[in-house]
């Protein structure tokens, strides 16, 4: 055998084991989750850190994708200046961001500091006022009411990975596809 052939299988073997390893749920994860500079709570809740970190780029993905959303729709209402944004915004979604408005003034003694009102609205919201403004801009830059669908699709998903629970890898390649498939057409 040459020895890059050996290295090779050598590097194959040593990733099986580490991923088998891996999965030994009592065994301290190589990622910590800090409290404070001297509190991990990886050796007290190894599988939950595991866990937490595995959720982590699906949680990532979401985020960035619901901050993208939030971006656009904010930017093609605001096309038109001589009209605030958020008067386009429909009357049922206007009133849930204003409950969650008053509810973050209640809270004003926690350090999230001023909040737009389009981070207030929720991705289903989001999707919502883009299907609603249809006409308004988006026709023209989304070209396809199946993205909207698409993305209606993964709300469910979203919602699990921010409620603290995992989902599978092929659930969370549902989620890159859908990515895909609206940056292709709106790019960031």
């Amino acid at each position: 055998m040459r020895l890059d052939s050996t290295a090779a299988l050598f590097l194959l073997m040593g990733q099986s084991a580490e991923r088998t390893v891996g999965k030994i749920e009592e065994l301290v994860p190589s990622e910590s989750l800090l409290l404070s500079p001297s509190y991990d709570l990886a050796p007290l809740l190894p599988e939950s850190v595991r866990k937490a970190t595995s959720a982590a780029e699906t949680y990532r993905l979401i985020f960035v994708f619901e901050n993208f959303l939030r971006a656009f729709v904010v930017d093609v209402l605001s096309k038109d200046a001589s009209h605030p944004w958020w008067d386009k915004v429909p009357k049922d979604v206007q009133d849930e961001v204003l409950k969650v408005e008053e509810t973050d003034e209640i809270k004003s003694w926690m350090a999230l500091g001023s909040r737009d009102r389009s981070a207030l609205m929720t991705f289903p919201q989001l999707l919502r006022v883009i299907e609603h403004s249809w006409k308004d801009g988006f026709s023209e830059l989304v070209r396809d009411k199946g993205l909207i669908q698409g993305a209606r699709l993964i709300v469910h998903l979203r919602n699990t990975i921010c409620h603290m629970t995992e989902i599978p890898l092929e659930e969370t390649d549902r989620i890159r596809q859908t990515m895909r498939d609206w940056f292709r057409v709106v790019a960031p």
